[in-house]
């Protein structure tokens, strides 16, 4: 037999292995820290994404605390507050009338004696005194209570407070263009105000959209007094409209300060009423004093108003509505449509169209473009 070969058996080659390690048990505060922190150990990727994380926080706090400081913690803090101002006025209460010397060239009184005698309410005299851009004051018991101001524009008082500091709240204003004086309001007086997270200013209008008819019932009449005289006004509408021509046709309802004809009034009120979300029934006609309150609203789209609207109640008046002739628009009638008109980027988010006009011809004095 042949002898059978036999092969030296192969060496195994060695493998070297690095020996493993451990990572050192991590306390909780580690183990919290390592989630939200670059650490020893992370990939590129894990890096990153906890760099986004940190940075994205830091903005969001840095927000935050500009809203707070804006909302909140800002100076001057009661001078904004309806509260502080009722008190006030409530110290100052008086029906008396006082005269002072008013210089027109100034607007302010006159310390050398050589301006106009004009006759003032002298519970507002002390406003007067105080800022000489003091045109009346507002009130709707207990929401709203405050001094208005009138400036030769609309953008100082947006930023200054009623003492004329800077503020970003700014304080309540009347239109430049329709001058308040002893002699004459214009035809639609209109009066802006923040609409502010801390219910100040003119954020209580929004309670008529939100808590609708019950709330008009019991707040439909306003106060506006001027410096010179007392004013009682009765709301005929409320309504949302927008201000972005990218959102549709946008109602310019703050350039009508003065009408010219009688035309031009009853147009202008005819595309009020047809944007309320009420009737109270009160009727129009060219001559009637009116008073337009404007803050912004955020409810549906950026950058919306928010506008109550109020006719002066006549000598012959009472000051008293028969709230049950009131009517709520603010729903959609049989076919789906939307009572109130509105605009293209609210048809087209809610899939609804206007209903057209329906209200009733007799609110505007012989109309006749109904």
């Amino acid at each position: 037999m042949p002898e059978l070969e036999t092969k030296a058996p192969e060496k195994k080659k060695e493998v070297r292995r690095r020996p493993v390690k451990r990572r050192k048990k991590m306390s909780p505060m580690e183990s919290f820290l390592s989630g939200i922190l670059p650490w020893r150990g992370d990939s590129r990727g894990e890096i990153v994404r906890k760099l986004v994380l940190i940075i994205s926080t830091v903005i969001l706090i840095v927000a935050g605390i500009i809203m707070l400081n804006f909302y909140v913690f800002r100076d001057n803090a009661n001078t904004e507050d309806a509260q502080h101002w009722a008190d006030l006025k409530q110290q100052n209460a008086s029906d008396d009338v006082i005269t002072i010397i008013m210089d027109d060239d100034e607007g302010g009184s006159s310390e050398s004696g050589s301006g106009e005698e004009v006759e003032v309410l002298e519970e507002y005299y002390g406003y007067y005194e105080q800022n000489n851009d003091f045109v009346g004051w507002i009130s709707l018991f207990p929401y709203i209570q405050y001094p208005v101001v009138q400036y030769t524009d609309n953008e100082y008082y947006l930023k200054h407070n009623f003492s004329g500091g800077y503020n970003e709240n700014g304080t309540i204003f009347a239109d430049y263009q329709g001058k308040i004086t002893k002699d004459s309001m214009p035809g639609n007086t209109l009066l802006y105000g923040h609409n502010l997270i801390t219910n100040n200013f003119f954020q209580p209008l929004s309670n008529y959209r939100k808590k609708g008819i019950e709330f008009l019932k019991e707040n439909y009449t306003l106060q506006f007094d001027t410096l010179y005289k007392r004013n009682y006004y009765h709301i005929f509408s409320v309504f949302l409209t927008n201000t972005k021509t990218e959102h549709g046709e946008v109602f310019e309802y703050w350039k009508k300060v003065n009408f010219s004809s009688k035309t031009e009034f009853d147009d202008y009120v005819a595309e009020v009423l047809d944007r309320s979300y009420f009737y109270t029934g009160i009727d129009l006609q060219y001559g009637d004093e009116i008073l337009t309150l404007s803050t912004c609203d955020f409810s549906m789209f950026s950058d919306m108003r928010l506008v109550v609207m109020a006719r002066k109640v006549r000598d012959d008046e009472s000051l008293t509505l028969d709230t049950s002739k009131f009517i709520d628009n603010s729903g959609f009638d049989e076919e789906g449509k939307v009572q109130r008109k509105m605009f293209d980027a609210y048809y087209e988010t809610y899939g609804r169209e206007w209903a057209g006009r329906k209200w009733d011809p007799s609110y505007i004095k012989d109309y006749k473009n109904y």
